[in-house]
Parts: structure tokens; C-alpha cells; sequence
């Protein structure tokens, strides 16, 4: 985590202003500048517009009854494509024409998905293997609530009353 604080705070920057160098030396100080106003502008119309689309796209789901999982993917993505064509900068415009292309999110999808799926799946299986234990301790005679590892050692259990001294 924090070397992904380093490249969003250092690097990214850095990069956008070796990019405006360079471009701006090629094309010139007030070409520059336009193009950088002119992606801005579109970012935030291609936001908007697709944006309704993947709107319309999560309502058709939803009345088929499904889960519009994919639409909010895209609309995420898009949201943040747009934000980044917002954001003055070229390295900045580029990432966000990728995030604006559906071929890019798609991309993207499935790259997070291939990263985070196995995760995910070992979370599943340490949930079952708890529950697996837990049953078999059940069956054991142990007494201990679904889904709670055994208490730490030098950990007494015991079952107590409380007696009210003022009652007689």
C-alpha cells in the first residue's frame, strides 16, 4: 500500500510533467494547452453519455431479475475514466481513454478478476474448513458457537450465577 501512495503521489506526477515538457516542446505551448482543455471537456461528455448507458444497461438487468454485477463494473470504471481525461495531464488522458474504451474495462475486469478471484476463494474455503472443525467438535461433545476458533490458552471456561445479596 504505501508504494502505491508513492507512485500516485511521485511517479504520476512526474510523468505528466516530463510528458508536458516533451509535447509541449513538439506542439507548442498554446497546442497543448487546448488539447488538454479539449480532453477535459470530452471526458466529462463521454462520462455523461456513457454513463447513461451503463445505466440503462443495469435497469434492462435488474426487470430480467438479475444482478446488474457487470453494468456497476462499467459504470465504475467509466466514473473513473472520466475523472482521469478530467485531470489536466497526458499520461493521465491516456489511462482514461483505456478506461473510457470497452475493450479497456474489459480488460481491466478481467485482470482484477484473475487477481482477486483466488483470494476470494481461499476465504471461502478457510470459512469451511472453520465450519468443518466446528462440526466435528460438535459431534465430539465440545461446546463452541459456528464460526469462533478455539479460545488462547490459559483461558479457563466455566459457567457462573450472579447472587444478589439484598435478596432474601
Amino acid at each position: 500500500m504505501p508504494g502505491l501512495l508513492l507512485l500516485l503521489l511521485v511517479f504520476i506526477p512526474a510523468v505528466e510533467i516530463y510528458l508536458f515538457i516533451e509535447i509541449g516542446g513538439a506542439i507548442g505551448s498554446g497546442w497543448t494547452f487546448v488539447l488538454i482543455l479539449l480532453t477535459g471537456f470530452w471526458g466529462a461528455a463521454a462520462m455523461r453519455s456513457q454513463g447513461l448507458a451503463v445505466l440503462a444497461e443495469a435497469q434492462k438487468a435488474q426487470t430480467r431479475g438479475q444482478a446488474p454485477v457487470a453494468a456497476l463494473a462499467h459504470g465504475v470504471l467509466i466514473l473513473l475514466g472520466g475523472v482521469l481525461l478530467i485531470i489536466p495531464g497526458f499520461f493521465t488522458d491516456a489511462l482514461g481513454f483505456v478506461f473510457m474504451l470497452r475493450w479497456g474495462r474489459l480488460l481491466i475486469i478481467e485482470t482484477l478478476l484473475s487477481a482477486l478471484l483466488p483470494h476470494i476463494m481461499r476465504g471461502f474455503q478457510t470459512r469451511q474448513n472453520r465450519q468443518d472443525r466446528h462440526d466435528h467438535q460438535n459431534q465430539a461433545g465440545h461446546k463452541h458457537t459456528p464460526m469462533q476458533d478455539p479460545p488462547p490458552p490459559g483461558t479457563i471456561e466455566g459457567e457462573f450465577t450472579v447472587h444478589d445479596d439484598n435478596e432474601k
